[in-house]
């Protein structure tokens, strides 16, 4: 940064340098239209249409202008060795100067156009004689006179005024460009730098991605200052027609999005994942704006769909009573523990596991045999995310809850001790690791398991997941108190004594208060083994 202090001399010679790259841009405007009456009429029009766009930006977004006159001339400025203080008289003087120029600009540009050899010399000349009596520039000599119109295909050279290095000015290029680039450019870079900057899973990366590539289909790809708020409004009007899992589902996975769109889709995205797939686009532009490349506002903001439209916002269910016991019941061991798949075991415990402790799937499945031990005479389940091969949905998922008494009752202490005998480090070893942690097979198999039952369909949304909601109704039920259920099922607190001053139960509270009010109507005895003979 510069430290030399602007003033209006200095002001003037910057804007007689803006006047001469003026001339310089209405020129090469002038060499760039064809010669046919059609052709000029259709540049006239255009210039026109950029007119008007101006002066109503004037009228309705006057600081976003001022803005980008700002940039333009706080980077001459900057070059040369100039304070930059956007308050101070001077400055302010710059900027309307320079606005008032561009009006000028247009009016000139449209004259020289429809004007031929000789009247287009007057026209410049008579641009150049207004910008000196309305800015006061005193530079109205013959030399400079010859300098603007007669010097049409010399190499210019620019901010001499201000002891600048001399820049030649191109035959194509006279005005500086805002600097800019296409959506898919800036999605490019955001996913690059939010791999570098924070520990996301492949997965996440993967579905921002996919939902910012399918904003590109919607709204289209083109340069970033070209975003604007009709943009938001499209992206958020098509999430609500589009139907769920679209590119796996036989109906719609050959057809475009905009195909989709006209169609009358009976059962699209539910609220809360058209709401998802917009706080994804409005989280990119942000990371756009905060360097530097948008410089409006976010369009995406506003734009979530009230939780009262479309469908259903609750995206699972939890099991009824009775569905409880068909999933839990004597045919449970046959499509488990006979089946002949590798993970037989995973199957067994793992849905058991999840309805009892309310564990997400990603936690479940990727327990470590050292995570389950002894604590203070109570048996615990530690969630953590200690190895690599771990991963956690937020901080509060990190947990030390009581291993349920069902478990122990169906011997899964004595499972562990085989397991830890045979040299395993991991629960479910015979799960591998991928781009959804361990969760492949299981999520797999329980939703195969569900279909069979008649109990998940393309309308019904049960889930692994739904065993978590089970977990909590039945506390609520229990009435156990909210602060008890967060800790056990791994969310955050919200009273300031709790979240703030306060830490996470023992388990031996939670085990009083949660674990112990935790029963279902389900006959756990009709699924108990014994596991020396099975794997011992």
């Amino acid at each position: 940064m510069g430290n030399k202090k602007l003033t209006f001399e200095e002001v003037k010679s910057i804007l007689k340098i803006e006047v001469d790259k003026s001339v310089l841009h209405i020129k090469h405007t002038e060499t760039g239209t064809g010669t046919t009456e059609s052709q000029v009429l259709h540049s006239l029009q255009h210039i026109t249409e950029e007119e008007t766009r101006f002066k109503r930006s004037l009228e309705d977004e006057r600081k976003k202008i001022e803005d980008k006159v700002d940039r333009e001339m706080s980077k001459i400025l900057q070059s040369n060795g100039f304070k930059i203080d956007k308050k101070s008289l001077e400055f302010k003087t710059l900027r309307k100067r320079v606005i008032e120029l561009k009006l000028l600009r247009y009016k000139h540009k449209k004259d020289f156009i429809s004007g031929g050899v000789f009247n287009n010399e007057i026209s410049l000349n008579g641009f150049i004689e207004e910008c000196n009596r309305t800015f006061n520039l005193d530079f109205l000599d013959e030399k400079v006179k010859e300098l603007y119109v007669f010097k049409s295909n010399s190499t210019e050279v620019k901010y001499n005024k201000v002891n600048s290095s001399p820049v030649e000015t191109k035959d194509e290029v006279i005005e500086e460009e805002e600097e800019t680039f296409l959506i898919s450019k800036m999605i490019d870079d955001y996913i690059e730098s939010t791999k570098r900057q924070k520990e996301l899973r492949e997965k996440t990366l993967i579905e921002y991605r996919n939902t910012l590539d399918l904003m590109v289909e919607i709204i289209g790809d083109f340069p970033i200052n070209q975003l604007s708020q009709k943009h938001g409004r499209l992206l958020s009007a098509s999430l609500e027609k589009l139907p769920p899992r679209r590119k796996t589902d036989g109906r719609y996975n050959q057809k475009s999005v905009k195909q989709l769109i006209k169609m009358e889709v009976d059962n699209p995205m539910d609220t809360r994942t058209v709401n998802k797939l917009i706080q994804r686009c409005s989280t990119w532009l942000n990371w756009v704006i905060r360097n530097g490349y948008y410089n409006d506002r976010n369009i995406f903001h506003g734009k979530s769909i009230p939780s009262n439209k479309g469908k259903n916002t609750i995206t699972r269910q939890p099991f009824t009573d009775k569905q409880l016991k068909l999933i839990f019941n004597k045919g449970y061991l046959q499509r488990t523990l006979n089946s002949t798949s590798h993970c037989k075991f995973v199957f067994y415990w793992i849905g058991i596991l999840g309805l009892h402790h309310g564990t997400r799937l990603q936690e479940t499945s990727q327990l470590y045999i050292s995570d389950i031990y002894p604590l203070n005479k109570i048996w615990v389940i530690d969630i953590n995310d200690n190895t690599k091969d771990k991963k956690l949905k937020t901080p509060n998922s990190k947990r030390i809850i009581p291993l349920h008494q069902t478990l122990i009752d169906l011997g899964f202490l004595d499972y562990l001790h085989i397991l830890e005998q045979n040299g395993k480090e991991r629960l479910f070893h015979e799960l591998t690791l991928g781009r959804d942690g361990y969760t492949k097979n299981p999520s797999r198999f329980f939703n195969d398991y569900l279909r069979e039952l008649g109990i998940k369909s393309a309308t019904e949304k049960y889930d692994f997941h739904s065993l978590r909601h089970n977990c909590n109704i039945e506390l609520i039920q229990k009435d156990v108190g909210v602060e008890y259920r967060n800790d056990y099922l791994g969310w955050g607190q919200t009273g300031m004594s709790k979240s703030v001053y306060g830490k996470p139960f023992e388990p031996s509270i939670l085990q009083k208060h949660c674990s112990n009010n935790i029963s279902y109507p389900i006959n756990w005895k009709n699924l108990k083994v014994d596991w020396k003979l099975i794997i011992g």
